[in-house]
């Protein structure tokens, strides 16, 4: 009993899986823009694009969900940050939903909140995800393909 209670009080981070099918073409899109600058041989000109370049996968790699005491905090970059109460949370989709989102990979999961509020995140570990949350709120539903119910 104990070592659940102290499950709960843990603040756990888990940072968004990135994945190839959002960074490759940013990457590929930014090396085609940079491309004649550099034929060109003006150095100077690639300060631009590279800054943006870094900025955007410094984005990418700035997503994380945090669950701390009785919420879930979704924090991307510096000034996003939503913070949902777990026990607010109803249900857990798997989706595929390309639709902006805080989560840089397309293995996304909705996270149903309230009555009609949701969230996309995509976290590295998926299963310790939702398991920490279903911890903290058994009664949220899950709808996962690889999502097994502990009796």
């Amino acid at each position: 009993m104990a070592e659940a209670e102290q499950r709960n009080s843990d603040s756990k981070v888990y940072p968004s899986k990135v994945g190839l099918e959002l960074l490759i073409p940013v990457l590929l899109i930014s090396g085609a823009g940079m491309v004649p600058v550099i034929k060109d041989g003006d150095w100077i000109k690639l300060i631009i694009p590279i800054v943006i370049l870094l900025f955007v996968v410094s984005v990418f790699y700035s997503i994380s969900y945090e669950i701390k005491e009785e919420v879930l905090v979704v924090k991307s970059f510096f000034w996003f940050k939503k913070v949902i109460p777990i026990a607010s949370i109803t249900g857990i989709v798997e989706t595929y939903n390309p639709i902006s989102a805080p989560a840089a990979s397309l293995q996304r999961l909705e996270i149903l909140y309230d009555r009609y509020n949701s969230v996309v995140v995509s976290p590295k570990d998926r299963m310790g995800f939702i398991t920490h949350l279903k911890e903290l709120s058994p009664s949220i539903q899950v709808k996962v393909k690889k999502w097994k119910e502990k009796d």
